[in-house]
């Protein structure tokens, strides 16, 4: 029974939202009769056909039955098969299992406010799928509440017997927050949501070449080359200034004569975020602007001497001519220009995985520039979660529905929803699946629509990413063979893994969350209304613009009176708690 009073809750979001349609799915499109036939599997120990029972059902036979999924991911919403019904994957599930999935998605211009619109109205169907990084993600609240107002199915009695979900169980498998604040909370009765993505094994401070990004700084390599610079050791504010002093009296030109800028926006656009790469050594503020002071109390950047470091550094570079005078501003079409056209020696922001690098070769990482700690680093916060699922509690047998996601969990699961069907898209080499040519091509040319709607599966977010999306316990490397499908045999992301193995990232596990993230706690509700409206990365941009020394610290000062008015001591006093009753809870490092 949907309660009123849930609903009257969130009837402010849910007024928000744009108009919508009938619950329908949305197909991402291409050409019409796409859909392959499915030829018959053959059996395997690992991920073929399971084998047939006495009755001659096969031993994964759950109900002949539909399941109908409401997905509250744009990506899974602008990635499904036109034709489920005549689809590879989708129609060896109903094989397997006697289970015919649909999958819904309403188009708007937030999934949350979708969330909160159709939980308000019950209109949920069997089942609901959303974001969910962590606990304080703001699709939580909406979630929580209709887990307290019994909207969904306790599946507590479920996991029990379980092949995958049993492991929830164990003690240390899942993140703390996963465990303590969302599948396992205290104040449940039940468990009534599920988290997503959970690696099997923590391989968070692991570096792999074969599927880790290296991005941030980005130097065009003839210039590093021309200046003698060894890019690695590019590590302090003091380096990358008489770097960027030195690239401006080499007299480096672009590609159209003209002269290059130091340092460029990133390539998808100026953005404020670039800041962190561009001052971390002067990042007191580790966790989206707070952290601990010398006495161990949490206090906010603004409180400090570094948000006036942020700007005076920043304020020197467009000064000097250093930096681009459109470095936060520049729109994403220019920016990509004057990153093609080498008008920047040095971005803001790229990776390895983008053409313009892992194609021509032309651009090398620079440093990491070192952290307020001194360490080079990168900050990891271990495993955690990335999507959540819920049955309604009006579901038909929802244990039914429960037993196919465990199994499309399990390993035979895994290989069907991320490799397709055995003949069709990939054949088992040595015990591990290898793409077809045929398949390895289309995914190498990026054709997304052809995946979707000839096979089906999610070749790691390439096809149709409901699948990929709803994975759990999960390690590619180790039943595959390779850390998405068709990554060990590709040869289009070659020069992107050569870069990653001549530039290694390095780790360090610092847990918790980001201190922000505890606005979105329930008694943090009013707090976090009065700093919605409040942004310190982009009044640390405009105080980096104004016209004097002055007005820019009169910014700062605004600022801060802003974020005090606005609860700044209620906030802090709050993340004190949570640390001080767990370290682990709050990402802080000295």
């Amino acid at each position: 029974m949907k309660s009123t009073v849930f609903k009257k809750a969130i009837a402010l979001v849910a007024a928000m939202t744009l108009t919508m349609g009938a619950l329908a799915g949305c197909g991402r499109g291409g050409s019409s009769g796409s859909s392959a036939s499915t030829p018959a599997s053959n059996a395997t120990s690992q991920g073929g056909s399971a084998q047939t029972s006495t009755d001659g059902k096969p031993d994964t036979w759950i109900a002949d039955r539909k399941v109908t999924i409401q997905a509250y991911v744009d990506d899974i919403g602008y990635a499904l098969p036109e034709d489920t019904a005549n689809n590879p994957v989708f129609q060896e599930i109903k094989k397997r299992t006697g289970i015919e999935l649909e999958i819904l998605y309403t188009p708007s211009d937030s999934d949350s406010k979708t969330l909160a619109a159709q939980l308000a109205a019950g209109t949920i169907p069997d089942m609901i799928v959303c974001y969910l990084n962590n606990s304080v993600r703001k699709e939580f609240p909406i979630l929580y509440k209709a887990a307290k107002e019994g909207m969904f199915a306790d599946v507590s009695e479920f996991m029990k017997n379980s092949k995958v979900y049993k492991k929830y169980m164990e003690p240390g498998y899942l993140p703390d927050d996963t465990y303590k604040n969302i599948v396992f909370r205290e104040d449940f009765d039940g468990v009534y949501l599920m988290h997503l993505s959970i690696d099997a094994q923590d391989h968070s401070t692991e570096f792999d070449p074969n599927k880790d990004y290296v991005g941030g700084l980005m130097i065009q390599k003839k210039i590093a080359d021309a200046l003698g610079v060894d890019v690695k050791k590019v590590r302090t504010l003091d380096d990358f200034y008489n770097l960027l002093v030195a690239i401006k009296n080499g007299g480096f030109t672009d590609d159209n004569g003209n002269p290059v800028y130091p340092l460029g926006p990133k390539y998808w656009g100026g953005s404020v975020d670039t800041i962190d790469n561009i001052c971390r050594p002067i990042d007191w503020g580790v966790s989206d602007g707070y952290n601990l002071d010398e006495n161990g109390k949490v206090k906010h950047e603004i409180e400090t001497e570094y948000a006036w470091k942020k700007v005076e550094f920043m304020r020197k570079l467009l000064a000097e001519g250093l930096m681009n005078p459109e470095f936060f501003t520049m729109d994403s079409t220019r920016s990509e220009e004057v990153s093609r056209n080498h008008n920047s020696a040095i971005m803001a922001d790229c990776h390895n995985y983008v053409d313009l690098v892992y194609e021509t070769n032309d651009w090398v990482p620079l440093g990491i520039l070192n952290n307020i700690a001194g360490q080079q680093s990168k900050v990891t916060n271990g495993k955690s979660g990335y999507g959540c699922w819920a049955i309604s509690a009006e579901a038909k047998n929802p244990e039914e529905i429960f037993k196919l996601f465990d199994y499309l969990a399990s390993e035979e699961g895994q290989l069907l929803c991320e490799y397709g069907v055995e003949g069709l898209s990939y054949n088992m080499v040595d015990g591990k699946p290898v793409l077809t040519p045929e398949v390895q091509q289309h995914l190498d040319a990026s054709d997304h629509e052809w995946l979707i709607n000839n096979i089906g599966a999610g070749f790691g977010g390439a096809g149709c990413v409901f699948f990929d999306f709803m994975m759990t316990d999960v390690d590619p490397e180790v039943r595959f063979g390779e850390s998405r499908p068709g990554s060990g045999t590709a040869t289009v992301y070659e020069n992107a893994v050569k870069l990653a193995k001549e530039y290694p990232v390095t780790y360090v596990l610092v847990k918790g969350l980001k201190a922000s993230a505890f606005l979105n706690a329930t008694e943090m509700a009013d707090v976090k209304a009065q700093m919605s409206t409040l942004n310190y990365k982009e009044t640390l941009v405009q105080a980096t613009y104004a016209d004097s020394e002055k007005e820019a610290r009169k910014i700062l000062d605004s600022f801060k009176k802003q974020l005090e008015s606005a609860g700044l001591a209620q906030l802090e006093e709050y993340v004190q708690k949570v640390y001080d009753a767990d370290h682990d809870a709050v990402q802080f490092y000295k």
